[in-house]
């Protein structure tokens, strides 16, 4: 499990994970193909099959977005690329970089690959049809189903709509054009977010018409692409913020911390309480041992605290994120986002001089954008 996601297993060496949501759009998916898709086309059929093949074409539909994102995955890994794992959400799949393209060349083939693998498996589900066409089957019925499918999702995914992957390429262009990445994900945000207003408006409009099922169904796509423009955006306006700065300019050079040998009633008495601490580095000697929090206390019962030593409950240094001063932050700020860590211990030649907090980072950006320095950055 990781966060609302659980791994599923590993593809072309990719760790592949499902997202709660995708279970959402599977049921929603299934109940629209069982009472709508299917009997519109093939009538007279059992109600059962009916359920069985909806279920049958939107596990292989999830299957083509699967291999959708792994198109995305395989060129990003042979542009030298690190790509964490996949993971499918309720409106598709996401390819989790650990950094941004390199350059609007990579940016375009990353991008564009995808739909074209969509768009291939459209046509050959069509193409694997045609032997069969007429026979009123279930095999028919599900490859004509991931045909149009896969072919509309094809499409759809090459509109200039940011973070679509026509959105990326237009992205892709505008950096080659401009020279900069900041101006590029900006204008194509922007485009992105036109696009958003205009599906949202469609599906407004659709509900009240009288089609209730396709104005929830665009409205929700059109506030996923607006929200999600909007994210990229502010994530490159944060970037631009942290480029160029260290850990060491940010840094908390004189973190709390408390000796490993000491009881858990002395570390809540004389350390948390009067500190109003909720966590403390643990240091055994001059040398960091791990970290200690209110959480790992809880964990044990408050009459042993006074018998329980901090080095038994704190969390051992082996296990946690470490930077050193000289790190950029943009490369550190995964660490803080994606693994939810709220501090991270800086460590030079082995030994701790600091420490970098989420509250610490965000205190910097404020302070950054409140004096107007975020125009000069970009």
């Amino acid at each position: 499990m990781h966060g609302s996601s659980f791994r599923i297993g590993t593809l072309f060496g990719f760790d592949i994970y499902i997202n709660i949501s995708w279970l959402i759009i599977l049921v929603f998916l299934t109940a629209s193909l069982a009472l709508g898709w299917f009997p519109a086309y093939y009538r007279g059929w059992p109600a059962l099959e009916y359920w069985l093949i909806g279920f049958f074409a939107s596990i292989l539909l999830f299957v083509a977005v699967l291999l959708h994102e792994l198109a995305h995955s395989l060129v990003a890994r042979a542009r030298g690329l690190s790509v964490k794992k996949i993971t499918l959400y309720i409106f598709g799949g996401v390819s989790d970089l650990e950094q941004e393209p390199q350059s609007p060349g990579v940016e375009f083939q990353m991008a564009f690959v995808g739909p074209v693998v969509s768009l291939l498996i459209g046509i050959i589900a069509f193409l694997l049809q045609l032997p069969i066409r007429g026979s009123d089957t279930p095999g028919e019925a599900i490859l004509i189903y991931l045909a149009i499918s896969n072919i509309l999702l094809g499409i759809f995914n090459l509109l200039p709509g940011f973070p679509l992957d026509g959105g990326r390429v237009l992205r892709s262009i505008i950096w080659r054009v401009t020279g900069s990445l900041r101006k590029a994900t900006h204008a194509a945000a922007v485009v992105g977010q036109v696009f958003a207003y205009i599906l949202i408006l469609l599906g407004i409009y659709l509900f009240f018409i009288g089609d209730v099922f396709d104005g929830i169904w665009f409205g929700f796509i059109g506030w996923f692409l607006l929200s999600s423009a909007q994210a990229e955006d502010s994530q490159m306006r944060l970037k631009t913020i942290l480029r160029g700065v260290t850990v060491a300019q940010v840094m908390n050079r004189n973190p709390a911390t408390v000796p490993a040998n000491i009881s858990l009633q002395r570390l809540v008495n004389e350390y948390f309480l009067p500190q109003g601490l909720r966590s403390a580095l643990v240091m055994q000697g001059d040398t960091l041992g791990g970290l200690v929090t209110l959480g790992d206390i809880r964990h044990v019962p408050q009459e042993e605290w006074s018998q329980t030593v901090v080095g038994f409950v704190m969390i051992p240094r082996e296990k946690l994120h470490t930077v050193s001063p000289q790190q950029d932050l943009n490369d550190v700020l995964p660490l803080i986002t994606a693994q939810d860590v709220n501090q991270l211990p800086v460590l030079e030649n082995g030994q701790l001089v600091g420490v970098l907090t989420r509250d610490a980072l965000l205190r910097y950006i404020e302070i950054h954008r409140s004096l107007g320095m975020e125009r000069k950055a970009a």
